[in-house]
């Protein structure tokens, strides 16, 4: 039983100090820590015939919270897990299926001396936990992203079976009279972490492996203090940008006023100015300044912004829906131009960049879609690390990607990258529906593609 907590309480520690800001990781890990109190007080029942009130005291705290806490937090994790409930009814929800604890605990439970009733602790515990673990498979079997449906999958795997064989074990058969079969728990435990130490470190578990593969960026970003890096990159960009228009003016007769490349130079240089006074000087400090703004001016904008370069490409817009977010217009547009410089860059002949913007159950997403020459297929795991790049010139540091990973990352949002050689590039921008305002369905782009020729 000692080893049934310590590893329930390791596991449960990986998961809560590796990605406490993630409330799937946090309800996982309160399972974890309720499993743990139980195997405590088992632990603790040993010296109750000559232990002191501290021991008394201790035991029914721990049975308390193992045989109720944990029950209410299976609940929780899978309804979590899920994504049933939205934000606002989540707190409604937690408290309302608290009351069940607040009965047994008020009504069933004797101080100091614990006794389980499991007949009447089965009528609703068990309930919680097949409920819990109906919507964590059906989370998985209908999940459409192929990463997070196979991270769902490892999850369920580590998970689900345990669940069964402990409510089984510490629940149902002991209602039916049944006793000692718990006893295997630790078994049961033991093989659970095994394959949850195997998951974590070589696939994800409750979004924990995705922090291990973001370490080694983040760690690399830091130590190269990267803010300015991506700086001088966007400096970069725009100067050349300058640099172009400045030539066109400088072989522009003096009596012919080029009223629109000054507007360009003007506005290129405001956009510069605003987004060097925003990225602050250390890498984990990117201040979002945020605002409400629909996804189809940010595009607009964003095209507006790459004018003249941009005059070669046929810009084709699939835009299923608009959407109303809140962000941060200027970095989410840098990332923007970002991704559409990258792809005229990989393009050649008859340039053609798809711009789609569609939902799905979770999140609001922007395909952008070149006919370029593709990236290999060994590239594409480092195609977001910082100073990565596919591109041989002087002068690419590598940088654009990582940043519009930073930037999608602090938006609590994602950035996916597909690619094969000779067919283009498709990289995708998605964020949460947490940040839509309102989404409106444009029907006269669904199943037509409305192009529009920049040239």
């Amino acid at each position: 039983m000692l080893i049934l907590t310590a590893l329930l309480w390791l596991m449960s520690s990986i998961l809560f100090l590796t990605n406490p800001e993630n409330e799937k990781t946090r309800w996982g890990s309160y399972i974890g820590f309720g499993g743990g109190f139980g195997g405590l007080s088992v632990l603790l029942s040993y010296a109750l015939d000559h232990g002191s009130k501290w021991i008394q005291f201790l035991h029914y705290l721990s049975s308390s919270i193992g045989h109720y806490g944990t029950a209410y937090a299976i609940l929780i994790f899978g309804l979590v897990f899920s994504d049933t409930l939205k934000p606002r009814q989540k707190p409604h929800w937690k408290l309302l299926l608290f009351i069940p604890v607040i009965i047994m605990q008020v009504f069933f439970t004797d101080y100091p001396i614990w006794e389980t009733q499991h007949v009447i602790l089965s009528l609703w515990v068990v309930p919680y936990v097949f409920i819990a673990l109906a919507l964590m498979v059906y989370s998985a079997y209908s999940e459409t992203n192929k990463t997070t449906k196979k991270q769902k999958i490892f999850t369920c795997l580590v998970v689900v079976p345990t669940l069964i064989f402990a409510v089984f074990t510490n629940i149902i058969l002991e209602a039916f009279g049944i006793f000692g079969v718990w006893m295997l728990n630790p078994w049961v435990i033991t093989a659970a972490f095994l394959l949850f130490i195997y998951f974590i470190i070589k696939y994800g578990f409750l979004g924990v492996q995705i922090k291990f593969e973001k370490q080694r960026r983040d760690l690399t970003m830091k130590a190269v203090t990267s803010g300015t890096a991506l700086l001088n990159h966007s400096i970069k960009n725009e100067v050349a940008k300058i640099d172009l228009l400045a030539n066109q003016l400088k072989d522009t007769p003096k009596e012919e006023k080029n009223d629109e490349a000054i507007d360009l130079i003007l506005k290129s240089a405001n956009h510069l100015f605003e987004l060097s006074s925003r990225i602050q000087k250390k890498l984990d400090i990117m201040e979002l300044k945020e605002s409400e703004f629909r996804m189809s001016n940010l595009i607009n904008s964003s095209i507006d912004l790459l004018q003249p370069q941009i005059s070669e490409v046929d810009i084709i817009k699939k835009f299923e829906v608009d959407a109303e977010v809140y962000g941060d217009f200027v970095h989410l547009q840098e990332t923007a131009l970002n991704i559409m410089k990258n792809a005229m860059e990989a393009m050649e002949d008859n340039k053609t960049l798809k711009i789609r913007i569609y939902e799905t159950r979770k999140n609001i997403h922007i395909d952008f879609i070149d006919n370029g020459k593709g990236i290999e297929k060994d590239k594409l795991s480092k195609i977001l690390d910082p100073f990565f790049s596919t591109k041989k010139k002087v002068g690419n540091f590598g940088l654009g990607l990582t940043y519009c990973y930073n930037v999608m990352t602090k938006h609590k949002g994602d950035i996916t990258v597909k690619s094969q050689l000779g067919q283009g590039t498709t990289i995708t921008l998605s964020l949460p529906k947490n940040r839509v305002l309102n989404i409106t369905p444009l029907q006269e782009f669904k199943n037509n593609l409305s192009g529009e020729c920049y040239g």
